[in-house]
Formats: C-alpha cells, structure tokens, sequence
C-alpha cells in the first residue's frame, strides 16, 4: 500500500513540477508512517489461531516426533502456554495439562542435560493456576540437585566432553535451563532457585558472550570459526534462545532482585544489535553476520526475535518509535511463511550452527517461538488502541468462566462521555461486538453496563468499548409480573426459570413463599408463550413445570428461623422491575409484615438473573426489632430416594438436594449463602398437598439493619447441564471458587 501512496504521489509532483528530493521525502515519509501504522487486534488473534490450531491437530492427530519431554516439545509448550492465555479457548490448556500428566510432570532421562528440563517453565505455570503439588514436585527436586551440584567445571566443549549433562556449555541452554529455575522460584516463592539460577546463567554469559558484536557464541567450539564472509560464527536461532531467555528471567525476577540490571543492560544491547540486523525480506537469516551464505528465510530465529523486541517494548524497555517499525515488519514476514492451512515454514531443523532451510521444514519449536511473538505483539497493538475506553478481564483460577457476567460502573463510561444509545462492547481477539446490556438498578440513569466475561481457566479477555448503537441482542434473561395468572412472577433465562406467588394466589387461601422451578431444555424464552397456552404442566419439547412447592420454601426460598421453626411471610405484596434482558433480569419483591413468634418481621428481596447461570443472585433485607435475627434458607424435600448434601465454613454454605427421579426427570436445587451458615434438616409442621417431609437448611444469625446475599438455583437432568449430582455439587463449588477469587477487571484508555 505504501508503494501505490507513492506512486500517486510521484505523479501529483510530476504534474506540479516538484523536486525529485520532495519525492523522496513524501516517500520516506509514507513508508514511516505504513511502518509505525498499528495493526489491528483481531488479525493478530486471527493470525496466531491459525498456526496454534495447526500446530495442536498435528500433534493430537499424528505420532509425535520428538519425545514428549524433548526440549522442542518443551520450547512448544512455552508459546502454547502464552497462546492460552489470551486464547480463550479450553483446548490449549486442556492439552498442556494432559500432556504433563502423561510425562508425570517429569522431565526427559538427562538429569541435568538443560534440554531435558525446559519442560518445567510450563509445569511451573499450570502449579501456579491449579496448586496441584503434583505438577511442581520433581522439578522442585531436580532444582535442589542442581542446587547440590559443585558446578565448577569447565565449559570447554572440546577439553570437557560431556560438559553439557553437568552445565549450561552452550546458548541454547541458556533458555531451556535458568528459566526453568526462575519460573520454580515464581511458582514456590523459594528465592534459593533464583540464586542459582543467577550464578550459572553468568557463569555461562560471561563465557559465550562476545562483548564486541553483543551476541552470544553457540558454544567453545566457535570462538575460532568463521563464515565465509570472514566474520565471526553467530547462528540466528541460538541468538534467538538467550534474548528470549532474558525476556523470561526479568518476566520472574523481583525488580529489588540484586544484579537484575545486568540482565537488562544486555537485553537492551542484544536488542540493538539484533534489530540492526534484520534483512530486507523482514527476517534474520540463520546466520546473524553472513547472511548471503544462508540467502533463505529463517522463522524459529526471527520469531524468537520479534517476541524479545515486542516483549521489550510492551515493558518499557525498548522504545516503541524505534523497535515497532522492525517488530511490524518481522511479523509481516513471519506471516508470509504460514501456508495456506496453518503450517510454519522456514523453520531450521534441529542443530548447532546455521544452515539451510526450506519453505516444506516445520518444527514444533519454531511454531512456539511464533506463538511467544503473536502474542506479544496483540498485547502490544491492544495497548497502542485510540479513542476508546479498553477493559481486560482476567480469570486466574483454573476454572473456565466464560458465562460469568462482568458489571463496570457506569461512571467510568461518563466520564468518557459514552451514552447509552451509543456504546457497544467488542471483543478485541475476534473484532466482534458482543451482546451487552446498560444497567438501571430501578433508577432513572444508568448506574452500569454488563456482558458476558468470555475468559477460560487462566486466561485474559480484550474488550473495546466503542462509541456506536448496538445492536438488537438475542434476549437471554427475562421476568414479568403475570396478573392473567394470579399476580404470579416469573422470570427465566437460557438455562433455567422461576416464579413466585402473589397477591391474587394469596387471596384465594394459597399462601406461599417459596420459589418455584420451572425445568427448560431450550435457551428460548418461554414464560409469554407458556402462560398464554395455559399448558405448561406437559412437556411439549422445550420443558414444563413439574417441581411442586406448595406450603413450604420450595427451591430456596427463606424465613426467620426461630426455636427450631420456620415463620414464612405469606405471598409477595408488591414488585419493581429493576433491569429487563437482554443479559440480566432483576426485580425487587415486597411483603407485608408478618409475625415470627413474637417478633413483627417485614421483608424485601432482590433478585437476579443473569443470562447462562444457574443460579439466581438474592439479597434480602429484613426489619425486625431484634438485633439479630435468624433465618434460614430451604429445600423442601420429597419422600423418597433422594440425595442430600451440605458444606459449612466460617465464611459460607453450601446445600444441595437431588428430588427423587419423577417421570418428567430429576430436579436438583442448590443454595450458597455467603455467611457462615449451619445446616440442618427439619421436618415439616404441616402437610401439603405435595408431600413435602419438611426442609434441609441453612440457618444464619443477621445482624439487625444487614443485608443478607445467597445464591439459589437450580437444574433439570433432561436440559443436559449437569448429568450426575455430583457435577451439580461441583458447580455449586465453583460458584464459590468464583465468590472467594472475583475476576480482576480493569478499564483504561
């Protein structure tokens, strides 16, 4: 593009008669500013998908070259590991946790051979996201060996044989060992990784560093040899191992960490060099300083490269005016040697100094090294974003929690002077614009917007928020107020529905507070069409209601709790309409004060529903002249086979029940209410028309003029959400995983 900007203006200026040094200064300065041009998010993402995607069915598909705790394997697991963090995509994840389980989180036969261990940096990374000891143990073992080692040596290759089973002899070793030792001292916080790793990462620099050229020797055999060029021997990809190793020691060193400038320093000085000698096609060839002599392209080195350069920038290191125009232009070329179906070419085959490579030579270390840069490079392109407000979300748990619903203020967005006729939400990784919706909160002025987080176990999702009218979103979440039907509430969303009773109900002697469920199997809404046909007690293909609750607190209603019995308020007197779809419905119920014993009670309830979730979010507020008041929160239970089970801390509760199977499946309910809870089952006071046995509880002391938050829900074994109730239970689990480590949420320009 930039050479047709040039062309038409080399004709404007022969038509004016301008100077031909204008020209060349017009097209100098079209050149720049193509080169300093961002490039956009999405065909970053889109770019990166692709060869991971190719990379992965290659490996899933087809027998493995190399051994699965081979150093090219480990290089691998490296770019896939930072692939899936911005992926946002389970597979990635799923298959480095497999494959370390397959390897016993061990590492190759060579104990202290640095290729044999590479493998660690990712088991270090998977410990930190899921704390299993397992994944960190034999590298912690392995790490005090090397600690116990004498590491006086030599590092002569020719004089010592064998010196790289003992030692880091050679440049290559310096990305697979130190940073596995650095990655150790992140995962367990035991600095005695760190300083060794310190000590024999200069012990090997101060060998194979040439302070002249700023590059680093492949090993001692090279300090003599030369190219054919007459210059010294420096092979692009070895290059390419230790300034990504740098990136990936700063990345775990602790910035008071003593020495940790020296680091920097020959990060920067590699950086110049190495961008001083980028070739014209936007690569380095695999020989650094003679490049005519190996004329092909070479991706493991060049990607190596840009993942430094772009890693530098993003941390300030480097800066962006002078680095991104090499960056913009390596990645270009890199992009150039993807074959139509994903696959990396140029890559040069295992080995220990330059040589020739092809468009056909693919290797799994490479491809990593490709991954490391993409998505350097998406962090860096997102950041660089104008006129836009950006939020990151970032899961840091080893759960997926791609439904979970993200709520920014919306005074962030005023002062930013969004509205709410005009403003979307877009995924920055896809470039698409995502459903969203503004929040009232029942007032007159939007108080926040929401949408789906979209971020998987360990991951981070990219958003814009963009000046411009969205879209007509599909509807997700929905309530109304039901005066054709006894004043009943009802509300849904795409997994599950809801309704409580009214006024109307209560005067006709049904008096009940408890919640009802209504089982669906389709993510349509169905309460209108389900009221209007008067026919919602036989499944016609999308569901029915067949969960009963007559009398009692049906599927996780609440009532004080006093002397071992239960004072339910009758039927809700009054509601408010809080938020209405796409993605959230909440509503507020009001009841008439009622006696508990003999204490005069009045409550309010909010409740919400957000769109895949399974449980509604409930904050309810009692006034009661007592200055605490226990309540508790039920399941009714059925006679019959049925299963129960509860989970007590100091912080919270956890209950579930399974109904005994019906002809129309199985009902499971769960209530997690985020105070310490004591759970208990008591039987009923009076019988119902259903049969209910009485209640499985929580019961919680409130301090008087306190809000009371649970969670309550449920699911339907026919909708296909949960097929046992032991991964109902997990799911109840995870919701309080999520309570207890929120989602870091951050927005800026």
């Amino acid at each position: 593009m930039a050479y047709f900007a040039a062309f038409k203006c080399y004709n404007w200026l022969y038509m004016k008669k301008i100077s031909l040094a204008g020209l060349f200064a017009l097209f100098a300065a079209t050149m720049l500013t193509n080169a300093q041009s961002p490039i956009a998010t999405s065909d970053i993402y889109k770019a990166i998908k692709k060869t991971a995607d190719w990379q992965l069915n290659e490996l899933e598909t087809k027998a493995w070259k190399y051994p699965a705790t081979d150093w090219t394997n480990g290089a691998y697991y490296i770019g896939q590991m930072a692939w899936a963090k911005i992926a946002n995509d389970e597979r990635s994840l799923d298959f480095l946790k497999r494959t370390g389980e397959k390897n016993l989180w061990k590492g190759g036969p060579r104990r202290f051979f640095a290729d044999d261990y590479c493998v660690g940096q990712t088991y270090a990374a998977l410990y930190m996201l899921y704390h299993d000891p397992a994944m960190i143990t034999p590298m912690k073992e392995l790490g005090d060996d090397i600690i116990r080692q004498p590491h006086t040596a030599s590092l002569d290759w020719t004089a010592n044989k064998g010196i790289q089973n003992q030692e880091w002899a050679w440049c290559d070793a310096l990305f697979m060992g130190p940073p596995t030792l650095a990655c150790l001292y992140t995962a367990t916080g035991e600095k005695k990784y760190l300083d060794i790793m310190h000590k024999l990462w200069w012990k090997t620099s101060d060998y194979l560093y040439d302070t002249t050229e700023h590059l680093y020797f492949r090993d001692s055999r090279y300090f003599d040899q030369k190219e054919k060029n007459g210059q010294k021997v420096f092979w692009s990809r070895g290059n390419g191992w230790v300034i990504a190793a740098l990136t990936r020691i700063l990345d775990n060193m602790p910035a008071t960490y003593p020495g940790r400038q020296r680091y920097s320093r020959i990060f920067k000085s590699m950086a110049r060099r190495i961008a001083s000698l980028q070739q014209a096609d936007g690569t380095w060839h695999a020989s650094l300083l003679d490049p005519a002599s190996y004329p092909s392209k070479e991706t493991s080195g060049t990607a190596f490269f840009t993942y430094a350069l772009t890693w530098g920038v993003n941390n300030g290191y480097l800066p962006y005016a002078d680095y991104f125009p090499v960056i913009r232009k390596a990645w270009e070329a890199l992009n150039a040697c993807v074959h139509e179906d994903g696959k990396l070419g140029f890559v040069q085959v295992p080995g220990a100094s330059p040589d020739k490579v092809t468009t056909d030579d693919t290797e799994v270390y490479g491809v990593g090294a490709y991954l490391l840069a993409g998505t350097e490079l998406f962090k860096l392109m997102y950041g660089k974003e104008k006129e836009v407000l950006k939020v990151t979300v970032q899961n840091m748990t080893g759960m997926n929690r791609k439904e979970e619903m993200v709520e920014l203020p919306w005074h962030r967005l005023a002062a930013a002077t969004y509205t709410p006729d005009k403003t979307i939400v877009v995924n920055a990784q896809t470039g698409e614009e995502i459903a969203s919706q503004v929040i009232y909160k029942g007032k007159k002025t939007p108080q926040a917007i929401i949408f789906q987080s979209g971020v998987t176990a360990g991951s981070t999702a990219y958003y814009y928020i963009r000046k411009q009218v969205p879209k007509t979103y599909m509807n997700r979440a929905y309530g109304r107020f039901v005066p054709e039907r006894m004043d009943d509430f009802a509300w849904e969303n795409d997994r599950i529905g809801f309704r409580m009773y009214g006024p109307s109900l209560q005067k006709t002697g049904e008096i009940s507070n408890g919640i009802d469920v209504w089982a669906k199997r389709t993510s349509e809404m169905v309460i209108d069409q389900w009221y209007k046909d008067g026919d919602y007690h036989k499944d016609h293909g999308k569901g029915l209601d067949f969960y009963g609750v007559g009398t009692s607190l049906g599927a996780g209603g609440i009532a004080p709790y006093l002397d071992h019995q239960l004072y339910p308020s009758a039927n809700y007197s009054s509601y408010k309409v809080l938020d209405k779809g796409p993605l959230r419905i909440s509503f507020q119920l009001d009841y008439q004060p009622w006696k508990a014993a003999n204490t005069k009670v009045s409550e309010t309830k909010t409740i919400t529903l957000d769109a895949g979730a399974y449980l509604n979010k409930i904050e309810v507020k009692y006034t009661a002249a007592k200055p605490v008041l226990t309540v508790a929160t039920g399941i009714a239970r059925l006679p019959g086979n049925g299963q129960q089970w509860s989970d007590v801390h100091t912080k919270n509760g956890l209950l579930a029940y399974e109904q005994p199977a019906q002809a129309d499946g199985t009902i499971r309910i769960g209530v997690l209410v985020t105070q310490q809870s004591e759970a208990a089952a008591i039987p009923a006071t009076t019988a119902d028309h259903y049969g209910h046995t009485g209640h499985y509880i929580l019961s919680t002391a409130i301090p008087q003029h306190k809000a009371l938050l649970y969670f309550q829900g449920a699911s339907w074994d026919k909708q296909g959400g949960f097929a046992t109730f032991e991964a109902w239970k997990q799911y109840l689990l995870d919701k309080q995983m999520q309570l207890e480590h929120p989602l870091t949420i951050s927005v800026y320009k």
